[in-house]
């Protein structure tokens, strides 16, 4: 599988991507489905297939319950990997919090190097709520994570929007942005193209809308072939649903 640049300041990332959200949360979430969480054996068969097939980014956060410890020990030695992990939000008593205080998202990138075994985090995104554009605007919780980034701790800073006018500005402070895009919800196509623009990185959430979306191979092929898309974070624990994943970007990307 090919590799893209995510935004100017790298990494090198897989054009499909691994969400961590079940690997750690049941509770809150928006799947049709109920799921029960992997064991250790299965998601080390899960990580192992996806590298096989040539997945090199994995997805996390902190409101994904248990999700980055289990990665920081299953894949934080392996060099192979790169982790895309949040601050901002965590998940408490079946309730979603939030904090972009500084000191808040300071503790945030300390807790996530201990869970993920790594001194130096690869890319780290503002896990933004409901009210994406003034967070970004006060610019209290972007500056600590860019200071974060000049420390030496961060390699790449993003954040995940849910607005139009948020992602705008992200695209324009952040070296990549995360946004919603599904068959269902193509709102954030402007946000794609000034992105492309500017070369920074974008990653796609929700591609298949939560699980909503039966056609996974046709929402990939052409999530994967839009312009300006580095990568497509598709969630599953199922090596079967990875495989065909793997299966459709391989072949969207050879029909181009």
């Amino acid at each position: 599988m090919e590799l893209r640049q995510l935004g100017p300041r790298g990494p090198q990332v897989s054009p499909l991507a691994l969400g961590g959200t079940k690997f750690g949360r049941r509770e809150g979430v928006k799947y049709p489905t109920s799921f029960e969480l992997p064991s250790d054996g299965e998601l080390a068969g899960l990580l192992a297939l996806a590298k096989d097939l040539g997945i090199n980014l994995i997805d996390t956060a902190p409101a994904y319950g248990s999700s980055e410890a289990r990665i920081g020990a299953l894949a934080a030695a392996d060099d192979h990997w790169r982790i895309a992990t949040k601050v901002g939000e965590t998940f408490v008593d079946g309730q979603s919090q939030f904090d972009f205080s500084p000191a808040a998202i300071r503790a945030s990138v300390e807790v996530s190097r201990q869970r993920l075994r790594r001194d130096v985090l690869d890319i780290v995104l503002l896990h933004l709520s409901g009210d994406d554009e003034a967070i970004l605007r006060q610019g209290a919780a972007l500056a600590a994570l860019l200071e974060l980034r000049e420390r030496g701790l961060i390699g790449s800073v993003g954040a995940s929007t849910k607005s139009v006018a948020a992602g705008l500005l992200a695209v324009d402070q952040c070296d990549l942005v995360m946004i919603t895009s599904n068959a269902s919800d193509q709102s954030q196509r402007p946000v794609l193209t000034a992105a492309r623009g500017l070369g920074k990185g974008i990653l796609i959430k929700k591609p298949f809308d939560s699980g909503h979306d039966a056609d996974a191979g046709a929402a990939l092929a052409n999530l994967v072939r839009m312009p300006g898309v580095t990568s497509v974070v598709a969630g599953t624990i199922s090596t079967a649903h990875l495989s065909d994943n793997c299966a459709a970007v391989v072949d969207a990307l050879m029909e181009r």
